[in-house]
This record gives structure tokens, sequence and C-alpha cells, in this order.
């Protein structure tokens, strides 16, 4: 028997006992099939956490559907249990097959047909479920992501009315911004938040563009993921507007994705502000930038930066 045509037949996962007859055990399965607690499925087209949502009849649910949404999750914060929900009137039991050991179950009031043909929960479901049950640093960058998408109105979503985890969702609801455009500006973000800056988000600055956050009124915090800023002419174009951002009267300070996730972000902020306000003479906020601009530490700069010319 060809089991990879077997499979393909019934969409490429199946129990085990299906095929007793051909006397196949997990230890000689062929290479590209995968066996799951009396499961057997391709997994060239099916995760672990697909097949587990196959054997509890569920749909993948909060962080573990996160992915086929295209939703961002740090590297490091996917638990291991598969998240899962699973409707209310649906009864489910302890088994061989379903121990409930790998899993962490979201009873749901109802799930809709395509829910539950597709086994992955609708973008609604998976938002409240991953407010609800997930640290900020991991349900504010799918929040986030979602909104700058588009993909969901998040006006929309039920919010319960009482509950320990009400306050935590509030918080969520209340930190998110459409305008954050990657899961590192999201996370330095909600560091800046605990260090107790309140960052502005995705501004346009006139000649210049659009930059990732302000602090202060003039410092501008930019976050670089290799993806976009790996290449010799975009460091080049970064490095021309940190320039041209300097002339303005603002100062940049730029940071890597591992800046941001090894906590260099969160040690060198502190320092570089405390540091940037001694230079500063005493002056109200609303008057920074422009003291920034003239103040002599530009001129100090400029002896470090031999194509740099200060703007008086």
């Amino acid at each position: 028997m060809d089991l990879n045509e077997e499979l393909r037949k019934r969409q490429g996962i199946t129990k085990l006992s299906s095929l007793r007859h051909a006397d196949l055990t997990p230890s000689t399965l062929p290479a590209g099939i995968s066996h799951y607690r009396g499961w057997i499925y391709d997994h060239t087209r099916y995760t672990l956490d697909q097949v587990r949502a196959f054997v509890y009849n569920a749909c993948l649910s909060c962080v573990s559907a996160a992915k086929f949404y295209d939703l961002p999750v740090a590297t490091g914060e996917l638990p291991q249990r598969t998240h899962l929900s699973v409707r209310h009137s649906r009864g489910m039991h302890y088994s061989k097959l379903r121990r409930f050991d790998d899993v962490c179950v979201h009873w749901e009031p109802v799930l809709s047909k395509e829910e539950e043909r597709t086994h992955v929960a609708s973008i609604g479901t998976v938002l409240e479920r991953v407010l609800v049950c997930m640290p900020l640093k991991v349900s504010l960058p799918m929040l986030d992501a979602a909104r700058n998408r588009g993909l969901y109105d998040v006006s929309t979503l039920t919010i319960p009315p009482t509950g320990s985890r009400l306050p935590h969702l509030k918080e969520a609801l209340s930190l998110s911004s459409e305008r954050a455009r990657s899961i590192l500006e999201t996370v330095a973000r909600l560091q800046l938040i605990d260090m107790g800056l309140t960052p502005q988000v995705g501004v346009w600055i006139e000649g210049v563009g659009e930059v990732d956050m302000i602090i202060l009124g003039f410092i501008i915090i930019e976050v670089d993921g290799w993806a976009f800023h790996s290449s010799k002419e975009q460091r080049e174009k970064d490095l021309k507007r940190d320039r041209e951002l300097l002339r303005r009267g603002y100062v940049v300070l730029r940071f890597t994705y591992d800046d941001v996730m090894n906590g260099n972000f969160a040690r060198e902020v502190p320092v570089s502000v405390q540091a940037l306000r001694r230079l500063l003479p005493d002056t109200g906020m609303e008057d920074t930038r422009d003291a920034v601009k003239n103040a002599a530490f530009l001129d100090i700069l400029s002896g470090y930066l031999p194509s740099y010319h200060p703007q008086h």
C-alpha cells in the first residue's frame, strides 16, 4: 500500500487504526509522515498544533493561531501547549488520545461552521482569547499588527464585564496603536512605557518621513529589523535621515532587533536620556527641540561627524 497516496485521499491526516490492515506502527512510518497519539499525518501539510486541533475536534486559537493570520509572536514566546477553542456544548472527555496535557482549552459559547471546518478560530476570537490569556509582550504585538493591517475592528471585541484579567485586557486595548508597523516597535514601545515615558508612535516629519517613535519631544527612537535595514543602501539612507533630523533639532537613538530583545534597549535608553538632559540648558519641554538645535553639544558632535555642520 502506498501510504502517501492513502493519506492524500484522507486530506493528509487520519487515524492509524483506519489503516491497521497495513500492519503499520509508528516505528515503521516512512519519511515525511509523522505520528501523534494514534493519528498519522503529512508533516509537510500540517503542524503539530493543527494535528492537536483535529484530535480534540477543536479550533486553533489564542497565540497558537497567530501564524494563520500572519500575526507576530516574539521568538521564544510560543507556549509548548497548543491553545484551542472548543464549543461549550461539545462533550470532551479524557482518553488515551485526549489527555489534556499538551493543550489549553478555551471554551466558547458558539463557533461558526467555517471555524469548525478549518479548525482555526476567527481572528476576533483569537484576539479576544490572547488578550485575556497571554501577557502584554505577546498580546499587544498581535493586536497592533491586526489593527495596522486592517484585519479587524477592535471596537467590536467582546469584553467580559468581570474577571481577574479585565484590567489586563483594558490595559492592552488602551496601549494598542494602529501605527505600530512591527513587533519590534511594539516591544520597544512597551519597554519605554515601563520606563515611565510616553512615546509618540509613527510620527510624520515633513521632509524626512515617518519615524518610529519620539520621546520627550525631541529624542527619536528608531528600531531596525534586519529584513529592511540590512542592506548597504538602506544603511546609507538611515544615516542620511539621522543627519537631517539632527539639523532639525532632533536626536536619534537607533537600535537593532537584538538590542530590543536582549535587554540593551532597556538599559541604554535611560542612560542616554539622562546624558542628553545634562547637555541641555534648563528650559521648558516646549522649548526643548529648539534648545537641542542650538545647544553646545551639537558643536561637540561636529568634531566626531566630519560631514555634519550644525545649522544655527
